[in-house]
């Protein structure tokens, strides 16, 4: 018995650094080097960086990817402390949040679109502008998403419930997993594009090995997007499944799918 319980520790810790590496590995690519690739694909998409600004635009990238690393090597410390930042929610944790998250998910929503479509080679000089208008209506897109998430935190510090409280399991799907596709899929080969140009690693004799790279990480990430598809609709079964068992008093007897 006490040999089986020493396993069992073993096994918890191995799976606890496993999901360590899982999460941080992934926050260091779309929040790291997404925070600085952000920042040069979206300067690009708004026409700001061209041929006479693009070492400002390419100090501002770094500038904003060394501020994200120092946030990451904060977040390691508060997942190893077991501390939950989101506990505090006043003015100071809201600008930190949502400083990060216009970066992120609208300058990185646009961005996404922008670099991801180059290294797929869609973009090119003669479909430029086709791509900067999605760019563009993406990150439109992603910004008033942006306020409904403020206007959803604002609500939550003056202790009035959230809006996703209850909300149809089928309209969360979408809404998530259609973020997700852009933010952490296109993001993540965006990400490894336009961070490998601003940091001057890509260039006209590497723009084929960074292309292999990017398309790597977004191939990963659309691994990880599946696996998180299944993850919620097995959540979302086994709560309808308890939901059912509870409104006829008996245990679980049959699968009842995704109540709406």
């Amino acid at each position: 018995a006490l040999s089986h319980s020493r396993r069992s520790r073993m096994s918890d810790k191995e799976n606890k650094s496993i999901r360590v590496w899982q999460i941080f590995l992934a926050k260091l690519v779309l929040e790291v080097f997404g925070g600085g690739g952000a920042v040069w694909g979206f300067s690009e998409v708004v026409t700001f960086r061209n041929p006479d600004t693009q070492e400002a635009w390419r100090t501002n990238a770094q500038i904003v990817a060394c501020v994200f690393a120092v946030r990451f090597v904060l977040q390691i410390a508060d997942f190893v402390t077991s501390k939950n930042p989101d506990e505090d929610k006043n003015g100071v944790r809201m600008m930190a949040i949502f400083l990060a998250k216009i970066n992120l998910e609208v300058f990185g929503a646009g961005g996404a679109i922008w670099g991801f479509s180059e290294s797929l080679t869609l973009r090119n000089p003669e479909t430029q502008e086709f791509w900067r208008r999605w760019a563009i209506c993406v990150a439109i897109i992603f910004f008033c998403r942006y306020l409904l998430q403020l206007r959803d935190y604002l609500n939550e510090m003056r202790g009035y419930p959230s809006s996703i409280a209850g909300a149809d399991p089928w309209v969360r799907f979408y809404q998530i997993f259609g973020a997700k596709l852009v933010l952490e899929v296109f993001g993540g080969a965006g990400a490894i594009w336009g961070f490998s140009e601003a940091i001057t690693l890509r260039n006209a004799e590497t723009v084929d090995f960074w292309r292999f790279n990017a398309l790597t990480v977004g191939f990963i990430f659309s691994i990880r997007y599946a696996c998180q598809i299944k993850d919620y609709l097995v959540e979302v079964m086994t709560a309808n499944e308890k939901l059912a068992a509870a409104l006829n008093g008996s245990g679980p007897t049959e699968k009842t799918g995704l109540l709406v």
